[in-house]
């Protein structure tokens, strides 16, 4: 019986090792590009909002930001209103002006992963789930800890401010709404339920609708109506009336904001990087080094080739593709 059971755990082994990785193979190349110009530096780390480079300059959705060099070991977690917002992955949190002179700083218990600003107000999410409402002069008016959330997506959505509230995305899958007068949790919406990887990815608020979005699924608040649809998701793209969304299994789903599937477009085994719309088109880049380029319908589809992206952290903003420290100008 013993011997049986280790034959049968090697044929396991064996059958594991065999298995063929699949990538993502176009039906025809329609050309090869070339970079436009250079940066100064290559590209050390990217997110959805901010790549860095090996200098410590950033680009945001505007290029290269002049006159700014990110402190060593901190991330950059928001560019606005002229002031920067970094931190370090000890609780580190610093807001530096365009005269690199530091406003605030704070050491909180957990990292800081995401933030949001209103005024002196930020609005936070820390590594340990909690969530932080905190004014530079009179110090941490709410904090709250949730329940742990032991293996996250990097991904982390930015709280949102509005009118007489904070919405907090919390790394356990829900919204969280604080009332701004009373500093007390009104309501709970629960986004995803899983229990690994559960955490908001994606929240924004246009034309009077919340939408939100897990790895797993997203979903869509509209007074008192919510839409949602179960999706392995990569990242999410909303733009005018529609939602984009990019699937792991290579699914590219164009949706309206009652998550009704208007269309979609499937690149088989296709992994997407990066997203940007420009000038009436979808621009996609997939991580093997295929620029796709289609109509906002999923139609009139051309693919180009890019070799010099493989393996390289890449940014695409404002009709501009980054990789390495190379610009291509989107066409």
């Amino acid at each position: 019986m013993f011997r049986s059971f280790i034959f049968f755990i090697i044929i396991l082994l064996f059958s594991a090792c065999g298995t063929k990785r699949q990538y993502f193979e176009p039906e025809k190349i329609d050309a090869r590009l070339s970079y436009d110009s250079r940066l100064r530096s290559g590209i050390k780390f990217s997110n959805d909002d901010f790549s860095v480079l090996n200098n410590g300059q950033i680009l945001d959705k505007n290029g290269l930001v002049e006159n700014f060099i990110l402190e060593k070991n901190f991330r950059i977690l928001k560019h606005e209103y002229s002031e920067f917002v970094i931190a370090d992955d000890f609780g580190n949190l610093k807001i530096i002006d365009e005269n690199a002179d530091e406003i605030y700083s704070h050491k909180f218990d957990a990292a800081v992963l995401s933030v949001a600003l209103n005024g002196d107000d930020l609005a936070m999410v820390l590594a340990d789930n909690s969530i932080v409402l905190v004014n530079r002069s009179l110090g941490i008016k709410f904090l709250q800890t949730l329940a742990p959330a032991p293996a996250q997506d990097i991904r982390v959505a930015s709280p949102i401010f509005l009118t007489n509230i904070i919405v907090f995305p919390s790394l356990d899958g829900k919204l969280n709404v604080l009332d701004l007068a009373t500093l007390k949790i009104v309501r709970s919406v629960v986004i995803s339920n899983d229990e690994f990887f559960n955490n908001i990815i994606y929240l924004k608020i246009t034309h009077n609708k919340m939408i939100a979005a897990s790895p797993n699924r997203i979903v869509v608040v509209d007074d008192m109506q919510h839409f949602s649809l179960i999706e392995e998701i990569r990242t999410v793209f909303v733009y005018d009336e529609n939602i984009f969304i990019f699937a792991k299994n290579g699914n590219i789903i164009k949706t309206d904001f009652k998550l009704n599937k208007l269309l979609e477009k499937k690149f088989k085994f296709a992994v997407y990087n990066e997203i940007d719309i420009f000038n009436g088109h979808l621009y996609v880049f997939e991580k093997t080094g295929y620029l796709i380029k289609s109509d906002l319908n999923l139609e009139n589809i051309k693919v180009y080739r890019l070799s010099g992206a493989v393996g390289e952290d890449t940014f695409m903003q404002n009709g501009k593709f980054y990789y390495s420290n190379k610009i291509l100008n989107l066409l």
